[in-house]
């Protein structure tokens, strides 16, 4: 189940990207392609800080990653720079948030402490999104 809510989670990611390379910026009632894509980055990605968080407070083991203050500080990073920054370097920090938390992924799997089925969907995913973030800087 966690596979395909992530695989449908990317989606948002792929669509808006693809839409950017194709030149649409605004959408019906939705407006902004490239706010779409910067909101749901934002959403994700603090989403995904709050599953370290839950890791944190569930899992003893997991503490010595001090997840509670990475997540919190991968959080205000993502969010001060939603407020601030311009769409370059917005995108650029997010990617960089993103590898952040599949890191945390990364030494989470090697401690014993995800499934290596967990870190291989988190792997995929990231490489997709980042992919999908990535691509429209271009223009």
């Amino acid at each position: 189940m966690s596979t395909l809510l992530a695989g449908l989670g990317a989606l948002p990611f792929l669509v808006s990207s693809l839409l950017l390379t194709l030149g649409v910026y605004n959408l019906p009632l939705l407006g902004s392609t490239v706010e779409i894509l910067r909101s749901y980055s934002l959403a994700i990605a603090v989403f995904m800080c709050g599953i370290h968080w839950g890791q944190y407070l569930q899992d003893t083991q997991a503490r010595n990653l001090n997840l509670l203050m990475v997540s919190n500080v991968l959080t205000l990073i993502c969010w001060l720079a939603y407020l601030v920054a311009s769409f370059v370097v917005y995108f650029v920090i997010v990617i960089a948030v993103f590898l952040a938390l599949l890191w945390v992924d990364y030494r989470l799997h090697k401690a014993g402490r995800i499934t290596a089925r967990y870190f291989r969907m988190r792997l995929a995913v990231t490489a997709v999104v980042c992919v999908s973030l990535a691509l429209p800087l271009n223009f």
